[in-house]
């Protein structure tokens, strides 16, 4: 028995301290974002360490630089933004396949609003960074193209892509933010903007 505890107790110790370790890294990921959502372009280690409750060295402990640290910070944002499926089935009528899919979008963009100025400094500056923004895009492509198959289907192949790339330049996270920053407009009105656009898009000739 005294073997068999000798044994274990290393492999203990071992898991504890991998769960304070993660703990740390996710209270200085969590801190970031924090700051990052109220507008901080480039969120400073002393404010991050100060949010998180370690100190500044123990942020480099964790991350090499705050270009890495800002990318955990991204790649968090966006695989939220990723998450959960189209809910309204393809072979349902297209107002309402419209009306679903800019609703979901217009939920996962509104988060990225107040943090729109570090995404894009972000991915100007790491190309990893750019590549997980990329990523979203292709994904958002994807799921356009099974939302609104049944109207793609049909088409030639030249028409149904410049629909669908019509589509996926039209319901971007940029979009949105141009309709609610630059332009002024509510929520409501952005989703009626964006509601017309892809009706004239399967409506045009």
């Amino acid at each position: 028995m005294d073997v068999e505890l000798s044994t274990m107790q290393p492999q203990v110790q071992q898991a504890g301290r991998g769960d304070r370790v993660a703990r740390t890294r996710e209270a200085i990921v969590s801190s970031t974002l924090t700051l990052a959502m109220e507008g901080e372009v480039a969120p400073i280690v002393r404010d991050i360490a100060k949010l998180a409750g370690v100190s500044a060295r123990t942020v480099f402990q964790h991350f090499a630089d705050t270009a890495e640290l800002y990318v955990a910070v991204l790649g968090r944002v966006l695989t939220g933004l990723r998450g959960g499926a189209e809910t309204t089935p393809s072979s349902a009528q297209l107002d309402d396949r419209i009306s679903a899919a800019i609703g979901q979008r217009a939920g996962r963009f509104e988060k990225l609003l107040p943090m729109w100025t570090f995404v894009e400094t972000l991915q100007r500056r790491s190309s990893e960074a750019g590549e997980q923004v990329s990523q979203l895009y292709t994904v958002n492509r994807e799921e356009l193209a099974e939302v609104f198959g049944q109207e793609l289907t049909g088409l030639s192949g030249e028409e149904r892509e410049r629909k669908l790339n019509a589509l996926a330049m039209s319901l971007t996270p940029e979009g949105w933010i141009v309709m609610r920053e630059r332009l002024g407009l509510t929520v409501d009105q952005a989703r009626e903007e964006w509601s017309f656009i892809v009706k004239a898009i399967f409506n045009g000739k």
